[in-house]
């Protein structure tokens, strides 16, 4: 007879014919992971999608305000509002959220304190739709953009100072970098002006107040822009505009463009910032001014000099340094888990040599199901 040992349903298990319950929830646990990470995958190309679309509707946009001939900056800014508005109601349906619209309108009703945050809301956001009609239209491109380099970094300082958030060694740098970009825009003359700091300080108030009072949805964006209506309404008027209009009918398909790349930006935006982690949306946030400096030197003609360059280069190596800390690294609990399996497997793969030399039988078989003997549980373990 072979020379083996014969199982006993005490020291040794046995794997039955038919699946148990265990390796049926385990086998289910599998699928479920495997969708739950196709569907992360989905929603990350996703989120990819819409945060590079959003980029560039704005560097598009920048260029439209100077296209539009006869107009003042604020009739530009007041045509954008009411020209987005339309396609605002469309992009509403597509994306299905009437009933955010409906709950969020209910959520106003039972505290109407937050009429007044979404009041200061829009004027935040108001103000800053303005600046990016008044930079291109004025000569003030590249302040505006610089603005919006600075931007992310004055993110990371607040969530420092203000949200007691630890700073990495290469955030660290970066905000080195930005500092001494700052500091040779302002002793060399270079195209920095109020409006970048109108930017670099404005739009990081605006997402806070904006997150802290759970006003950070399209339904939210959409009524700013609704109450902004009046006010765009009162620059749309005045007569000057209204001749400049009425002389250039090819104003028409600008203030169309105008209102299509807001409502498309700005819902592309928030979609990204859904479907994206931190991190990705961060690092693919930096293209926006990367863009916005390229239109305003290579479209709009506005001169980069020396002092520009410097200060840009300096911002520049800021980014690198986000966009490195930024990257995903794996878990404190990852790692562990792969430090653990690593010795692991190889104690099996020793095991299963062991194993395969001294065997002389084959394993006993219970139902067509191989059984583990004695001697492969001792040189499994």
């Amino acid at each position: 007879m072979p020379d083996t040992m014969m199982p006993t349903t005490a020291a040794i298990p046995t794997v039955p014919a038919s699946p148990s319950v265990g390796v049926r929830e385990a086998a289910s646990g599998d699928v479920a992971a495997q969708v739950a990470k196709t569907a992360k995958s989905s929603s990350t190309r996703g989120g990819v999608f819409a945060s590079v679309l959003a980029s560039v509707a704005f560097a598009s946009l920048f260029v439209i305000p100077d296209m539009l001939t006869g107009l003042s900056a604020t009739a530009t800014f007041g045509w954008r509002i009411v020209a987005a508005l339309p396609f605002l109601v469309v992009i509403l349906f597509v994306l299905r959220q009437w009933p955010q619209m409906g709950q969020l309108l209910t959520r106003l009703r039972k505290n109407p304190s937050l009429i007044l945050v979404l009041a200061l809301n829009a004027v935040l956001f108001g103000f800053q739709v303005f600046l990016f009609a008044w930079g291109p239209m004025t000569g003030n491109a590249l302040a505006v953009s610089f603005g919006y380099f600075l931007m992310p970094l004055v993110l990371v300082a607040i969530g420092v100072v203000l949200f007691r958030e630890r700073l990495s060694v290469l955030g660290g740098v970066a905000v080195s970098f930005a500092a001494i970009g700052v500091v040779i825009a302002l002793t060399t003359g270079a195209s920095v002006a109020w409006p970048t700091f109108a930017v670099a300080l404005g739009y990081p108030a605006y997402f806070i107040l904006r997150r802290k009072f759970g006003l950070d949805s399209p339904s939210a964006q959409s009524l700013e822009i609704l109450m902004l209506v009046p006010v765009a309404l009162v620059f749309i008027l005045q007569p000057a505009d209204l001749a400049g209009v009425a002389a250039h009918p090819e104003n028409w398909l600008g203030i169309t463009i105008l209102g299509l790349l807001t409502a498309v930006g700005f819902s592309a935006y928030t979609l990204a910032q859904r479907g994206l982690s931190v991190s990705v949306f961060g690092m693919l946030g930096y293209l926006e001014p990367i863009l916005l400096v390229v239109v305003s030197v290579l479209v709009l003609g506005e001169p980069l000099g020396l002092a520009d360059a410097w200060s840009y280069g300096a911002i520049a190596l800021a980014i690198v340094a986000l966009v490195v800390d930024g990257l995903p690294k794996p878990s404190k609990r990852e790692a562990k888990a792969a430090a653990k399996a690593r010795p692991r497997r190889s104690a099996l793969a020793r095991g299963k040599g062991r194993r395969g030399e001294g065997r002389k039988a084959k394993a006993p078989v219970t139902a067509g199901v191989p059984v583990i003997t004695a001697t492969e549980q001792v040189g499994a373990n």
